[in-house]
């Protein structure tokens, strides 16, 4: 604001004439909100062996309930719901019993926290309360556990089947197939295999019998390659493949296992490759004689516990003058050299195969 401008005389004394006069108005600066003191919020304090009165203690406001709720000591958890007031609030015995032993269940499944369980006397006196069913609603961790152990069992009890059903066969007593071996594994010459004739290998062949085969060796599980090797010298009278050559594809494809299927899928994949051509027949006696008599090698994947616990393959060759199969076994020279009835044939075979120049 300006005024008129007065003589007068300024701070010094010295008369001022024809300057206006101005007045400059400042504000002042807020004042901050004063923090109530500790003391004013907090009750003292008493010394010991002095206790605060009644009467000296401030009386409660709403600032000083909420400082006294802050420096209150700690609730335990609780795993049951609890109303708004603190007035209702209840915390569970079980978990206050463990906060004070400081012990804790694992969230985790695992064999320590089912132990923990089962050997605990809390747990065992709720578990007769409440049961088991709610005791695992209610609990993660013993849900958890328990199903563990349950998929575990399952698991046992699954390999314990399968092992049993896997465990190769083995033929009976009276069984035409159970045949004592007397003679030695000799395969035929290389020098005598010719077309139109089937050489007898066997998978015992010095020459081969260490291969290794799978997670055996060839000695042990090679009848399927032995018994290529046979119709491929019947059929193309070539010499230039044994069966270590077979049984190498069979290396190379995976297909070394003793299942009946996967030598039936060892033969027809390998075939091909081999200048062969396999075509399934029925394993029934006209069938069988009809391939025969037409100068055919016949693959018979036969069943386990017949001619071997496991599948094998047997090459049939020819029917001689008591109408008995003469074949070819791999893993046996002295089934190798005897006469074999219709009926045994069919009943041992699982998949028959006429060879055939590709």
């Amino acid at each position: 604001m300006i005024e008129d401008a007065v003589p007068g005389a300024d701070e010094r004394g010295e008369v001022t004439m024809g300057a206006p006069k101005v007045k400059v108005h400042r504000r002042k600066p807020h004042s901050k909100p004063k923090t109530p003191k500790l003391e004013a919020i907090m009750p003292p304090v008493a010394s010991a062996g002095a206790p605060v009165s009644a009467a000296a203690a401030p009386a409660p406001t709403a600032v000083r309930t909420a400082a006294r709720s802050l420096t209150s000591r700690m609730r335990p958890a609780t795993s049951r719901p609890v109303a708004s007031a603190w007035g209702a609030f209840r915390a569970d015995p079980v978990i206050a019993g463990r906060s004070l032993r400081g012990t804790y269940l694992l969230r985790a499944p695992s064999v320590g926290s089912f132990c923990h369980y089962i050997t605990d006397g809390a747990d065992l006196a709720e578990l007769s309360t409440v049961g088991l069913a709610t005791m695992m609603r209610e609990r993660r961790a013993l849900r958890c556990a328990i199903i563990a152990v349950l998929g575990a069992a399952a698991l046992a009890a699954a390999l314990f089947v399968a092992y049993f059903c896997l465990t190769p066969a083995t033929a009976d007593a009276d069984s035409p197939y159970l045949t004592a071996e007397v003679g030695e594994a000799k395969s035929t010459s290389s020098a005598l295999w010719k077309a139109g004739t089937i050489p007898s290998l066997y998978q015992a062949d010095p020459a081969w019998v260490d291969m290794p085969y799978g997670q055996a060796t060839l000695g042990e599980a090679g009848a399927a390659p032995c018994a290529l090797a046979m119709a491929y010298v019947a059929v193309t009278g070539n010499t230039d493949r044994t069966p270590v050559d077979f049984a190498q594809w069979a290396i190379d494809h995976d297909l070394t296992a003793s299942g009946a299927d996967t030598v039936g899928a060892y033969l027809t994949s390998a075939a091909p490759d081999f200048g062969l051509a396999l075509t399934p027949i029925k394993a029934e006696r006209r069938a069988l004689r009809h391939a025969i008599v037409s100068n055919t090698p016949v693959l018979v994947v036969t069943r386990p516990g017949t001619f071997a616990p496991t599948a094998i393959v047997v090459v049939l060759d020819d029917i001689d003058r008591d109408s008995h199969i003469v074949l070819h076994d791999p893993t046996s020279p002295t089934r190798s050299g005897k006469g074999w009835l219709f009926t045994d044939i069919v009943g041992a075979a699982e998949k028959v195969f006429e060879v055939r120049a590709a």
